[in-house]
């Protein structure tokens, strides 16, 4: 009879250790998923690119750089609002007034905002106006070769 108890209370101990260690291992996996949650996740900061459009002013008249830069200024504005223009930050960075061409600097994910503006553009001071984007790049220097390519 005391051989059964032992072998009885050794197969519950048994059963006992197995079930122990399967909910420390359940346990664990929810301490590493709760731990995850809880650090702080640093993501890599990237520094804003910027993209140079070359555009090309087709107006009835001679347009000056204020005047060019505050119509596409009002249109991003009419149409995108004040937060996208100020993420945007679009700049007149080149533009003769002779020829009509320039260069627009904008952030790289607003870029298509800006061209989507620059077709909107039908008026600068009471002057029909066209602003036609010709090229997108990614260096001011190479905006500046394309600029110079166009004159010839």
């Amino acid at each position: 009879m005391l051989e059964y108890v032992s072998i009885v209370l050794l197969f519950t101990a048994v059963i006992m250790l197995s079930l122990s260690l399967f909910l420390l291992r359940k346990s664990l996996r929810i301490y590493k998923g709760v731990k995850a949650l809880l650090e702080p996740h640093v993501k890599s900061v990237k520094k804003p690119r910027k993209r140079y459009v070359v555009f090309v002013a087709l107006c009835e008249d001679k347009v000056y750089l204020n005047n060019v830069e505050e119509a596409v200024k009002k249109a991003f504005i009419e149409y995108y609002g004040k937060s996208m223009y100020h993420k945007a930050s679009p700049q007149l960075i080149l533009y003769d007034e002779n020829s009509g061409r320039g260069v627009i600097r904008v952030l790289h994910t607003c870029t298509d905002h800006l061209l989507a503006t620059l077709g909107l553009v039908k008026k600068i001071n009471d002057k029909n106006c066209l602003l036609l984007p010709l090229r997108t790049t990614g260096t001011l220097k190479k905006a500046r070769e394309y600029l110079e390519k166009l004159r010839i």
